[in-house]
């Protein structure tokens, strides 16, 4: 007889608190995993949850692109799955609502996704990067960090209709995109991978993922450098021309706009900090 499956209650993982505050309707943590790939069960949560892998590599059988970069995803309560690190080692960030609280998300908004979802948009990064640089400060406001939660939480509160399913040339252009990211890109380049007319193109881009072909591109450079300060110990600027940015300042300006942090914070938050403590972002902000 199958051994019953493992039914987490609010805010229990597979992992070992660093830091957890509770706060009114939300649960946060940065755990460290405590199981190796192969020791992970299906299981499931009695509560919402976000889970953002800040170091290790992560498998999720989400719903959603696959891309570099830290991986977000959404459970809803009770859905069955065995998302895991590989390697030893991981890190994550967990936001967590209770059940019930979560359905009254859902009644005053449009709605709630019903599927596990992986998150790759920018908002929703921004926020939970955000989230886990001020739970790790361990000083953060309460406001500050339940109104991070819920912009974060507002992410699966909207999900498309069946009936929105987007277009198939629309995955031809982004796989275009993730595999020449570093090299110049024309929107008519785009338009004839994906078959599509220009004007076509960038509508549909607007419509289906929020932003134009160039914000694509300058997203896919991100998720690349994302994921380079999270794998290797590279010098920052290094790091930046091998993800198609001109210099360390650039990267470091489109970064900030992108996730909210620097890109050595952001290291740090993944764990680097033995190697980049001593590394000087690059002071110049968003312009």
């Amino acid at each position: 007889m199958a051994a019953p499956r493992t039914a987490f209650s609010q805010g229990r993982f597979y992992g070992a608190p660093t830091v957890e505050r509770r706060l009114s309707g939300v649960r946060l943590a940065h755990l460290e995993a405590t199981k190796r790939a192969d020791h992970v069960d299906e299981h499931s949560h009695d509560d919402a949850h976000f889970v953002l892998a800040t170091h290790g590599r992560y498998i999720t059988t989400a719903v959603g692109p696959e891309t570099e970069g830290p991986v977000l995803v959404y459970n809803p309560p009770g859905v069955v799955h065995r998302d895991r690190f590989v390697d030893g080692g991981g890190y994550f960030l967990a936001v967590s609502f209770e059940a019930a609280d979560w359905r009254a998300l859902a009644d005053a908004g449009r709605g709630v996704a019903i599927d596990a979802l992986r998150l790759t948009g920018p908002v929703a990064r921004s926020a939970a990067v955000r989230l886990t640089r001020s739970l790790l400060a361990r000083d953060a406001e309460p406001l500050s960090l339940e109104s991070l939660s819920l912009e974060l939480a507002a992410q699966a509160l909207t999900p498309a209709r069946d009936s929105e399913k987007r277009p198939t040339w629309l995955d031809l252009a982004e796989t275009y995109l993730a595999d020449t990211f570093d090299q110049p890109i024309g929107v008519a380049d785009l338009a004839r991978v994906a078959g599509v007319h220009p004007v076509h193109l960038a509508r549909g881009y607007r419509r289906w993922m929020g932003a134009a072909p160039g914000d694509r591109l300058r997203a896919r450079r991100l998720e690349r450098a994302a994921d380079l300060l999270m794998r290797s110990r590279d010098p920052i600027g290094e790091i930046a021309l091998a993800s198609g940015f001109c210099d360390q300042s650039h990267l470091n300006r489109q970064f900030i706009r992108a996730y909210g942090v620097t890109p050595g914070e952001f290291a740090r938050l993944c764990g680097r900090r033995s190697d980049v403590s001593g590394v000087q972002d690059d002071g110049a902000g968003p312009a």
